[in-house]
């Protein structure tokens, strides 16, 4: 629907009425001409037409002619800050303050096992047993199952720090006292196992040559293992 004497819609801008372009009988001034076109022509589109109908347009763009609208004020973006790493000395005084915390919470009878066989694994590096072949030998490659018994006794140690059930509990506790046996025992006959000579005899007399020994590390591992599993010992009547 369009006003009465509109001459184009304001919906879709069709021509209803061609009268005011006046294409018919317009005559150009003359001497007007210019060599780029021809001198402009008066319009005749009636006044009505240049203000407008005073309606508000509803076609496909309603919004062409309204303001656009102000836009929204963004933020600007705050990139979070990078975390921090700890420095190494940081982190080796947190590792401390974590094992100190450890130990604390622990019994009396859990921190004499658990430092035992901490200093057992310790003196694995040491050296465990000389033969008249290779010297020196350290305790790991000597004695390696001790490194196995040792890291099972701390592994359970902590597993029961962690609040086992009465269950589980007594379950670590009767295999914290088997690896601690078990370290103990292999310790001792590694001495006697480790012991070898050659005898030879001569006029009147006999020279034992040492083909073999064990060195300290090995009797310090000894009395390591044995404290740890004394140490381990209330399992049995706690248990």
């Amino acid at each position: 629907m369009a006003p009465e004497g509109a001459a184009i819609c304001d919906n879709c801008d069709e021509i209803l009425d061609a009268s005011f372009l006046g294409a018919e009988g317009v005559t150009p001034v003359e001497g007007g001409k210019t060599d780029v076109a021809p001198a402009p022509v008066r319009s005749r589109m009636p006044d009505r037409l240049r203000k407008g109908s005073g309606r508000r347009p509803v076609g496909w763009n309603p919004s062409a002619s309204s303001s656009p609208a102000p836009a929204r004020s963004r933020r600007p973006y705050l990139a979070e800050p990078a975390a921090t790493g700890l420095s190494p000395a940081d982190e080796a005084r947190k590792a401390a303050s974590d094992l100190g915390s450890f130990f604390g919470s622990s019994s009396a009878a859990d921190r004499w096992a658990a430092g035992a066989t901490s200093l057992l694994l310790l003196l694995l590096a040491l050296p465990w047993r000389w033969t008249k072949a290779d010297e020196e030998i350290i305790g790991v490659v000597a004695a390696w199952p001790v490194l196995l018994f040792a890291a099972a006794v701390l592994v359970l140690i902590y597993l029961r720090s962690r609040k086992a059930g009465a269950a589980q509990d007594r379950t670590f506790r009767l295999a914290q006292l088997a690896a601690s046996s078990g370290a103990a025992i292999f310790t001792g006959l590694f001495l006697p196992w480790s012991t070898q000579s050659h005898a030879l005899r001569a006029v009147g007399r006999s020279i034992a040559i040492v083909e073999s020994q064990p060195l300290s590390g090995a009797y310090a591992g000894l009395i390591c293992a044995v404290a740890a599993l004394f140490a381990s010992l209330p399992a049995l009547r706690e248990s």
